[in-house]
């Protein structure tokens, strides 16, 4: 605070003239008394908004419920390991048992021809037949040890240990505080970019969606519709993609979001960059065989993603190219309804959804 030598002003809190003093903060005037009456105001709100602080700083630390993540992957790792020693432990079993069995009926006929061999020896007793009679019993034998011991051990890709993953969790409640979007798909409605997890920025009031960095870092983005019946098609614009192509474009289960949300899910399907495709969690990148080439997408170009629920399957048409790409879907796996599933990659990578024709 200073004096006030300024024209006739008054105490804000007693209207007293003389010895005043202006709050450099509120501007208001106050005598000697009241302005040390003010400052001890002033203290007690900062006394308040200190003790805001220390309670959120405490909340941090309760929020973060870190003990508890932490025991549920100690928990997961537990039980993972608990599962892969049974799984191994099953598998020495079968591997005794596949060994033992052939391994007793080998010796069995390797003691009778050794005894044969024997006794003939003694006794001088055999002939060029049973030379020849021998040698194939050795030759018969040698192929039942080659095919007694021909085992293959094979990793069974249908029971896998999946990772756990930590993520920031902000699709929760999506139905429940929307539950709008749970009614059937209404046929007139435009598609729209509707949740996004990681860094990415949805604009002009959902039909945009923009990378906003770092680079390689992945966005998840949902679309709106959610699709269990007919036949529905929503075109792309790709208004800006970093070279090398890093777009995913596909169909994901909407009975999972809340728990899972990962392009390499079991209850995911469609078309990503550097030529692979993902069905149901298995990756496929052999362009000789599915004929999917993503190099050949570029900026500006237009892709029209069709789910076609009625046949199970969904489409992927490059307009420019004129190419269409199609992969079923199994429902057991990926159960109605389907959303939409955009992955972005590259910082700055934008795509348009464009209006229906």
């Amino acid at each position: 605070m200073h004096h006030n030598n300024v024209g006739q002003r008054y105490c804000a809190k007693c209207g007293k003239t003389g010895g005043l003093l202006i709050c450099d903060g509120c501007q208001l005037t106050f005598c000697s008394r009241h302005a040390a009456v003010h400052r001890q105001e002033l203290t007690y709100q900062l006394e308040s908004i200190m003790q805001e602080h220390s309670v959120l700083q405490q909340n941090i630390e309760r929020s973060s419920n870190e003990y508890f993540h932490l025991q549920k992957i100690d928990k997961w790792e537990k039980e993972s390991i608990r599962k892969i020693k049974i799984a191994a432990e099953t598998a020495r079993a079968d591997l005794r048992q596949l060994i033992d069995k052939p391994k007793r009926q080998l010796a069995r006929i390797s003691r009778d021809i050794a005894y044969d061999l024997n006794s003939s020896m003694k006794t001088d007793n055999f002939s060029e037949n049973d030379l020849m009679r021998w040698i194939k019993k050795l030759n018969d034998l040698r192929l039942e040890i080659k095919s007694s011991y021909s085992i293959e051990l094979i990793e069974d890709q249908r029971f896998p240990i999946y990772p756990i993953t930590v993520t920031h969790n902000k699709f929760s409640n999506i139905y429940r505080n929307n539950p709008s979007i749970k009614n059937p798909l209404n046929p007139n409605s435009e598609e729209l970019f509707f949740k996004t997890t990681g860094p990415a920025s949805i604009e002009n009031s959902g039909i945009i969606v923009k990378h906003i960095g770092p680079d390689l870092d992945y966005a998840h983005v949902l679309g709106k519709q959610i699709y269990s019946q007919g036949c529905h098609t929503t075109r792309f614009k790709i208004v800006q993609c970093t070279l090398p192509y890093i777009i995913f474009f596909g169909c994901i289960s909407s009975e999972v979001i809340q728990k899972v949300l990962n392009y390499n899910s079991s209850s995911v399907v469609g078309w990503f960059g550097y030529n692979e495709i993902y069905q149901h969690g298995i990756w496929n990148n052999n362009l000789a065989m599915h004929g999917y080439d993503s190099n050949q997408i570029q900026k500006n170009d237009i892709l029209s993603l069709t789910f076609d629920c009625d046949q199970q399957q969904i489409e992927l048409f490059h307009e420019r190219l004129s190419k269409t790409h199609r992969l079923q879907v199994d429902i057991d796996k990926a159960p109605f309804p389907w959303q939409i599933l955009i992955v972005l990659v590259h910082e700055d990578d934008c795509v348009r959804v464009l209006p229906k024709r």
